[in-house]
Order: structure tokens, then C-alpha cells, then sequence
């Protein structure tokens, strides 16, 4: 099944049929927790943005869009946009929302080390335990792996060269199943 795809200049739904992937965002006006049109999923948007952008910062229709795709959905999604327009938020949303309704934690593939260390950083800025696992810091394996056994990350941050190595693929049943 392909992926939904939120890119600029694009319109969003899947590669096959043309269908859209998914349904139009629920309108939000005010008090996001008493509206009954909106998602546990754009509630956690919001809550993740607030913490990151601050109170006055709102969702953008193809982030609520994405992260209902990914936590009610169970979709996969790809989202190509610039820098800055939120691409963050969405996985630290869509993981927070299914941790609070008892999934595991979230694997993020990302090929830069300099921005896997910043998102830890924003991972705790979103109320969230991440930690990462590249070839810089081998020595901290372990504990990652640990706090993944224990259930105490949230999200793992991972260099896609680790996905290729099978001996480090065996020790991520959890997340990779």
C-alpha cells in the first residue's frame, strides 16, 4: 500500500486510484478538548504544538491530515515540505496519541545527527522520552535499548543505516513488527 503523501504544490491522497488517502479535516473552532468534532489526534496536535510554537500556534490542514492518517488510520505517511513548516509536529503528535492509548513507542528514521539530537530535544519540549541510536554513540545503545524493553522511550530515533544492519533490525522486534 503506498503511503499518503502531504507534499507543497501537490494535492493530498494516495499514488494508487487517485483516491484521497484521507478523510477532510474535522473544522476546529476555540476549545479543541469540548468539541466533539474534533479528533483525539488533532487534540494531540494541538497539545504538541502549543508546547513547541506556544499557545497562539495552530495546525496546519495537512499536519491534522497526516497525523490522523498515521493514529487513525494506522496509514503510512510521507510528508515532504520545507523547512519550518512543521514536519516535527507531526510525528511527535501522532506519538503521543497513540502512547496515550497504549502503542509502543514510535521508530524515526532520520539521516541527520545533527537534527536526531535536536529532536530529542523537541521530543522533550513535546512532553515525550526519546533517544537515539547512530554510529556516534554506540556506548549509549544499550540504555536505549533498555528504556525500549522497559517501556520508558517514547520514541526512537534511528540513522537509516542501522535499518540495514540486521543484527540491529533483531534487537527492535517491537517497533519494527
Amino acid at each position: 500500500r503506498a503511503p499518503a503523501t502531504f507534499e507543497r504544490g501537490f494535492r493530498r491522497g494516495s499514488r494508487a486510484g487517485g483516491r484521497a488517502a484521507t478523510p477532510e479535516p474535522k473544522a476546529c473552532t476555540g476549545g479543541a478538548a469540548h468539541n466533539p468534532r474534533v479528533s483525539d489526534s488533532e487534540i494531540h496536535l494541538r497539545q504538541v504544538l502549543a508546547a513547541m510554537a506556544g499557545p497562539a500556534a495552530r495546525p496546519r490542514a495537512d499536519q491534522t491530515a497526516a497525523v490522523a492518517a498515521l493514529v487513525e488510520q494506522r496509514a503510512r505517511v510521507l510528508v515532504v515540505q520545507a523547512t519550518g513548516w512543521g514536519k516535527s509536529a507531526v510525528y511527535w503528535a501522532a506519538t503521543s496519541a497513540l502512547r496515550a492509548a497504549g502503542k509502543g513507542p514510535t521508530l524515526i528514521v532520520s539521516p541527520l545527527l545533527a537534527l536526531m539530537r535536536d529532536q530529542v530535544d523537541a521530543a522533550a519540549q513535546a512532553g515525550l522520552r526519546a533517544a537515539t541510536v547512530n554510529s556516534t554513540n554506540i556506548e549509549d545503545w544499550d540504555l536505549a535499548f533498555d528504556d525500549i524493553a522497559a517501556d520508558r522511550l517514547d520514541a526512537l530515533l534511528v540513522s537509516p543505516e542501522r535499518l540495514g544492519n540486521a543484527g540491529f533490525a533483531r534487537r527492535l522486534p517491537g517497533l519494527l513488527s
